[in-house]
Formats: structure tokens, C-alpha cells, sequence
């Protein structure tokens, strides 16, 4: 019999995004259950990307340093010819706003057991597997969730959908879903050498654009390596994906005598995403509000994504810093994010699925022809931030100098934080803009860029580069949301005592507030959201 059946937030769907969830609302001192159908985690391989802002969100669970030890990084991003050579060669060395390398590479079974062990062991989480929920119902203040086996209902202030592809939170909440149009249906192959055998020279990320069977090879670390192969041929999936019909497509690499087969089946690539991402007090994270193709391997990260921005959200509100309508920020700040990654992985899907042989020659033309690589791809927030030349961008994490080599989270966690070159700044700052500093749980950390700067409680970085990103943008204070996205930058006391402002109408949603001249009821992620 469970301790309590009522709980501040309940989840469904115990993945690595429900993990995520669990873990960070749990470190927040709120009471979460868990709930999933399955009796265990599930064993084999699927995701195998993570990049530099899922690690910081991994700071923010406590694990980051843990993960790092399991995980490979992935600097190798290469296209190839049908005959392997190199076609174009995509470099994952840029410097990151998060301070972690741009790219990692992992086998899944070897992190999710960190994931898991973590949720569990934080303290006010419940996990209750081999759970399968039936209903979900609002009940004023509170939703009903009805599981199998004739045990007591759960009671919960708020329910999280990340349940997947097929959610029954999504169904029963009734949100649909919009289909941006892509579909491709690929085997997807995991396998571990045997020891002793000989590596078989696979980059990093390897994508063979080749019309007549595009593919894709990663090492995983370790003795792990990924291949997955497009279907052009209209073979039955089920026939595709037997060993019998995978071998000979391994043969220019492994053999059943180098490997064995981990897992081997197909998987449809599509791109939806839910209309909205909150209904009342049922909200969704991860593949149950969007799928999108592999191709940038965003697929589990935009559901971590999902998961820090809720988890904060989700904080203010059952702090009663903030109304439940706060809620409807998720959607408009995650849904036109996703979205843009689904945009542009299906542009990368459709470069990489060719299969007409002109158009395929043509693609390969321009990349020959391509001298520069492109800038990473971050889209901006989709709301929730003040326009200016950072609003709803990552923020810079500063690595701080001393004894110890820490980034920023770590000594200061994830809140709403105040961060500037010019402590003298707050002097400025009114009786009332300093209260609602207090009332939103703002931090606040001045940070120098070397020691002949310092100031007595500053964070001395090292290196310039957060300075020079303030500089660049003309600011010496910047506003950090708790997911590490801009809300606003400026320069000087009075400036900031209207972003501040700003912020307090974000979150307690006075509209009022935000109108109360012209231009700034369209200065909040371009919208008012009362």
C-alpha cells in the first residue's frame, strides 16, 4: 500500500524525459509518483545523442559529472558517398553557450540506469512501475488518475503526459496533433563487437548519402555502433529488419563473427507536434507533444528541454508565486521551439533521403561546392523573453577560476538569476523593484573577468567570454530564466528596474502591467500572454 495518494505533480510515463521531470521537481521539495505500464526499464538502445544543453539540464539533476564518465564526445560529423569517401565534413568543435562540448554520443542502457537510480533516490519520488493508468480526470483543484488493479485513485495537483508516441494523456486530454508532413521508414540496427575484435572504422556520425540506399553509421563508445538503413526498395519492414536481410548490409564492416546483433528493427520517422502542450492541470513533455525525424538527434533532448521548462513552471505555480493560467507560457514558449527543430531535422531528412539520382547529384554539387559551415542550429524561444539582441537565447554558462573547475550552475543551481559586469547596478534599484526580485526567487551573482576586477562576493570566470557576450550585446546585466534561456538584457539601473517589471507580469500574468505603454505589450516573446 503507497504512503499517500496525493501528490503535487503525478507523471506518466517513466522514460528518460519522465525521469527528468521526476528528478527536477523533486529536487524543488515537491511530493511526484511516477507511473508506468512497464515492470522494468526498458534494456535496448534507443536514443544515443545528447549535446551541450541536455548536460547542463543534467546539471541541474546533480548527475552531469556522472553522465560525462558514460558518454563519448562526438566531434565527427561527416557526409559521405556511396563509396564512403568524405563528401563534406561538418565539424561539432564550436565553442557552446552551455560550456559543455557541442555533442556526445552514448549507449543508452549504460545512462538510463543513472537516470533511474537518481529519480528514485530523490527524496518526495515515487516510482510505481508495472502501473497501467486508465483514466485521467480534473476534479477542480485536482486530477484523478484511475489505474488498473483496483487500487485507490491518485490524486495529483497536476499531471505530466510523457508517455510517448501513443499517450493516453494526450487522448484523454484531447489535444491533436499537427503532421508537418514528413515520413520515412528506415532499420535501425545496434550491435556490440566482440572482444577483440577490430574496431570497424566507423566516424563519429557518418550519414552515406547514397540515392540508392541512404544510411547512417555512429559509434556509441565503447563497443557500440549504430546502422540504420532506408527502406527504398518497398521491402516488407518486418522482412528488413531480420538478421538474415541486415548481415549483408554489415558486410563491408562486421560480421556475425566480429558482432552481435543488440537489437535490430524499423522504425517509421514522422514529424508531429500536439496543438497545445497544457490543457487545465494536463500538461505533456517529450514524444507524447512532438516526434520529430532522427536526423539531428533532438528527438530526447527536446524532451529534456521540455522537462527543465516545465519543472520550473511547474514550481512557481504550486509555490503560488504564479497562477495556474502561468501554465499556458509552456506552450507558447516550447511549442514553436520544437517545432523549429522538427523544421529543420525534416530538412535534413529530406537532404539525406533522396533517392532520384539527379536531384541526389545536384545535392551533392552545392555541398561540394560549400566552403563555410553553416552556424549552429538554436532557434530562438518561442515566448516568454524581452526582444533584444539575446532575448530567448541560451544563456552564456562562465566557467569560474579557483581551486575547483566548476561552471556557474553549479554553484549557484537553476533559478531565476540576475547575473552582471556592474555590481553597482542594483544600487540603483528601487525598494519595489528589489521586493520583486525577493518575491520571484531571483539570484543574484556579480561576475568579474579577472581577479583585478573583482568585487567582495563576486565570481571570477575564467577567461573574458561572458563579459565579452555581454559587451557585444551592449548589456551588463542579464536575466537568466531557470532553463538557462534569456528573459532580458540591458545596460544600467533603470533598465533593469523595468525588465524586472516585466518579468513579475510574465509570471503572475498581469497583462496590465506589460500595456502599460505601446511598445511593451509586444515586448514579451512578442506577445502579451494574460
Amino acid at each position: 500500500m503507497e504512503a499517500t495518494t496525493n501528490y503535487d505533480v503525478a507523471i506518466v510515463g517513466y522514460g528518460p524525459v519522465g525521469q527528468t521531470l521526476a528528478t527536477l521537481l523533486g529536487r524543488q521539495g515537491w511530493s511526484v509518483v511516477v507511473l508506468d505500464k512497464q515492470a522494468g526499464l526498458y534494456p535496448l538502445p534507443r536514443a544515443c545523442h545528447l549535446d551541450h544543453e541536455a548536460m547542463r539540464i543534467l546539471q541541474a539533476m546533480g548527475i552531469s559529472k556522472e553522465i560525462n564518465d558514460a558518454i563519448v564526445p562526438a566531434r565527427e560529423y561527416l557526409l559521405l558517398r556511396a563509396d564512403l569517401s568524405v563528401l563534406s565534413n561538418l565539424p561539432r568543435g564550436w565553442e557552446t553557450p552551455s560550456g559543455w562540448e557541442s555533442s556526445y554520443h552514448f549507449y543508452q542502457p549504460d545512462i538510463e540506469g543513472i537516470f533511474d537510480a537518481t529519480a528514485r533516490s530523490t527524496p518526495g519520488v515515487t516510482v510505481r512501475q508495472a502501473t497501467n493508468v486508465r483514466t485521467i480526470s480534473e476534479l477542480g483543484d485536482r486530477v484523478e488518475v484511475k489505474v488498473d488493479g483496483g487500487t485507490e485513485p491518485i490524486l495529483a495537483r497536476f499531471v505530466v503526459g510523457a508517455d510517448g508516441a501513443n499517450s493516453l494523456v494526450r487522448e484523454q486530454a484531447g489535444i491533436a496533433r499537427d503532421d508537418l508532413g514528413f515520413q520515412a521508414t528506415w532499420v535501425v540496427i545496434d550491435v556490440e563487437m566482440e572482444a577483440g575484435a577490430t574496431a570497424p572504422g566507423v566516424p563519429d556520425t557518418g550519414q552515406v548519402l547514397d540515392p540508392a540506399q541512404p544510411s547512417h553509421m555512429a559509434w556509441l563508445g565503447g563497443d557500440h555502433y549504430r546502422w540504420e538503413f532506408m527502406i527504398v526498395d518497398d521491402a516488407d519492414p518486418v522482412e528488413a529488419a531480420k538478421p538474415e536481410n541486415v548481415w549483408p548490409k554489415l558486410r563491408r564492416w562486421i560480421t556475425p563473427e566480429t558482432a552481435t546483433l543488440l537489437r535490430s528493427t524499423t522504425y517509421t520517422f514522422q514529424s508531429l507536434v500536439a496543438s497545445i502542450f497544457n490543457r487545465g492541470r494536463v500538461l505533456l513533455a517529450g514524444d507524447a507533444a512532438h516526434l520529430m525525424p532522427p536526423f539531428m538527434g533532438q528527438g530526447m533532448i527536446s524532451g529534456m528541454r521540455d522537462a527543465m521548462t516545465l519543472s520550473w513552471m511547474l514550481n512557481k505555480v504550486l509555490k503560488g508565486t504564479a497562477p495556474v493560467e502561468f501554465l499556458d507560457a509552456y506552450t507558447d514558449s516550447r511549442r514553436p521551439h520544437v517545432t523549429e527543430y522538427i523544421a529543420e531535422s525534416v530538412r535534413v531528412g529530406q537532404m539525406v533521403c533522396e533517392t532520384n539520382p539527379a536531384k541526389a547529384a545536384e545535392r551533392d554539387r552545392k555541398l561540394e561546392a560549400q566552403t563555410e559551415a553553416n552556424p549552429p542550429f538554436q532557434p530562438q524561444l518561442g515566448a516568454g523573453f524581452v526582444d533584444g539582441p539575446l532575448g530567448g537565447r541560451l544563456a552564456v554558462q562562465p566557467r569560474i577560476a579557483g581551486d575547483r573547475d566548476v561552471l556557474l550552475d553549479d554553484l549557484l543551481g537553476s533559478s531565476l538569476t540576475l547575473l552582471t559586469v556592474q555590481p553597482n547596478v542594483l544600487d540603483g534599484l528601487s525598494a519595489t523593484a528589489e521586493s520583486h526580485l525577493e518575491l520571484l526567487d531571483v539570484s543574484v551573482a556579480a561576475i568579474s573577468a579577472g581577479p583585478g576586477d573583482a568585487t567582495p562576493g563576486s565570481f571570477v570566470e575564467q577567461g573574458s567570454r561572458f563579459a565579452d557576450w555581454l559587451g557585444a550585446a551592449d548589456a551588463d546585466w542579464v536575466l537568466v530564466r531557470p532553463d538557462a534561456y534569456v528573459f532580458d538584457a540591458g545596460k544600467g539601473a533603470g533598465a533593469l528596474e523595468e525588465s524586472i517589471d516585466k518579468l513579475r507580469a510574465y509570471i503572475c500574468r498581469e497583462a496590465r502591467m506589460l500595456a502599460r505603454d505601446k511598445e511593451a505589450a509586444m515586448l514579451v516573446g512578442g506577445s502579451v500572454h494574460a
